[in-house]
């Protein structure tokens, strides 16, 4: 019987001398039969069997009389290296003669070295798939989810104990019931091995629509199913959001050249030659390029009155408390608003420059505005008013600055200007309607 299994046995008598082995014995522990035979087992292969472990089994058995089973025992061997073993022993009533122990050998070194080897690569594989930014979901063929990573539960919102186990058509009280994915889970992946970022748009009741991009495998070695799902929603808002800014910018280049052609036509119109022509040309596009650096660096792309005006005095040299003084609440115009609005006061800072308040010593420019509700809507009121010139009875003659106060602003924002002359300076008043945020 010993020499039929491959199992690993030794009898031993009451000293522990080996009486019989077998050859599964002799050939995985590399030993011959005339070094066994006869010998204690602390003898076997040059000693490398005293083991004290081994030692207190047998000595426990012997006294005990009784049985040990798949007794663990670690040794490093000189021939074989370190070897893992569960051994069995058992002790043996003889009717006549002392008693005997029967040692099985269980070696489960390889055993436990692929086990550990499958632990390490469970846990790098749950690791792995925890330290991915995409949700991923691992299901059985029947579509119940086995396991899923954080992010998938960060992203959905949903619990670890309500989602393993349960088919993921169940998930998040059915939220995961979607026909698309239905689709693809139960007639294109069978009919394949993988589909690859399948667009799925859905609608959540508790986290809102997301957009995802789908993909899934089948793992056939193990009757797996991998799904991985990436949230586009982000990305589809941050293009449609760059569509429409381009969009905008489109008409934005559009406007401004509208206007840097108009106003090269009206300056044309207005100057009496080309050396004037470049002067009036060059200052009004400033003006216009001064607004478009306050739409730019404006965060919301709303710019402030006091922002405008500043920039417009600044550019003559005015200084703020000396030559002119603001009064008003903070109001934002909109990009299209804040054009308009600047060449306005542009106009009405380089008449004032030539020929108004800050051509003079001790001239001042007073601006005050407010918000006035008016049939249903807001209104701006704005007032410019220049004191400290004398200006003669009769009223001065009006250029292209005047009409671009009175009729294009008016046109441009569907309100009214109106310019007066008094004997100690120009006055102009503008009302138009503030569209809301």
């Amino acid at each position: 019987m010993l020499e039929t299994t491959s199992q690993p046995f030794l009898v031993l008598d009451h000293e522990l001398r080996v009486e019989k082995v077998n050859r599964a014995f002799l050939h995985q522990f590399r030993v011959a039969e005339r070094d066994t035979r006869g010998h204690t087992i602390h003898e076997l292969g040059n000693g490398q069997w005293d083991i004290p472990e081994l030692n207190r089994l047998l000595h426990q058995v012997q006294a005990d009389g009784g049985a040990v089973c798949d007794y663990r025992v670690e040794h490093e061997f000189e021939q074989i290296g370190k070897r893992v073993m569960l051994v069995n022993a058992n002790h043996l009533s003889r009717p006549a003669g002392p008693d005997n122990l029967l040692l099985a050998f269980n070696d489960v070194t390889e055993r436990e070295r692929i086990q550990f080897e499958l632990e390490g690569r469970t846990e790098f594989a749950e690791k792995l798939i925890d330290s991915v930014r995409e949700a991923l979901i691992v299901m059985d063929w029947d579509l119940r989810v086995q396991s899923a990573n954080q992010s998938f539960y960060e992203s959905f919102g949903v619990e670890q104990a309500e989602t393993e186990g349960r088919l993921i058509y169940e998930l998040g009280n059915g939220q995961w019931d979607i026909p698309e994915l239905r689709r693809l889970l139960e007639e294109v992946l069978p009919n394949g091995d993988a589909f690859d970022d399948y667009l799925v748009e859905h609608e959540f009741p508790t986290i809102g629509r997301r957009a995802m991009l789908l993909n899934g495998r089948r793992l056939d070695h193990l009757n797996l199913i991998l799904l991985a799902i990436r949230d586009v929603t982000e990305e589809q808002n941050a293009a449609a959001r760059q569509q429409a800014m381009m969009g905008e910018l489109r008409h934005r280049v559009k406007n401004i050249l509208n206007n840097v052609r108009a106003l090269a036509v009206q300056t044309w119109r207005s100057s009496d030659d080309p050396e004037s022509f470049i002067q009036a040309f060059q200052s009004r596009i400033g003006a216009l390029s001064r607004a478009q650096d306050l739409v730019v660096a404006s965060p919301t792309e709303a710019v402030s009155i006091r922002d405008i005006v500043r920039s417009e005095l600044v550019a003559v040299g005015a200084e703020e408390g000396r030559h002119y003084s603001i009064d008003g609440p903070d109001v934002r115009l909109t990009p299209r608003n804040a054009q308009a609005f600047a060449m306005t006061i542009h106009e009405l800072t380089t008449n004032a420059a030539k020929y108004g308040a800050l051509s003079v010593d001790g001239g001042r420019i007073d601006m005050t505005w407010k918000m006035d509700r008016r049939d249903g809507e807001d209104r701006l009121c704005f007032r410019w008013r220049e004191s400290g010139v004398q200006i003669a009875e009769r009223e001065p003659k009006r250029g292209f600055g005047s009409k671009v106060i009175e009729e294009s602003l008016p046109h441009m924002l569907g309100g009214s200007a109106r310019l007066k002359f008094h004997r100690d300076g120009a006055e102009c008043l503008v009302e138009y309607p503030i569209p809301p945020d």
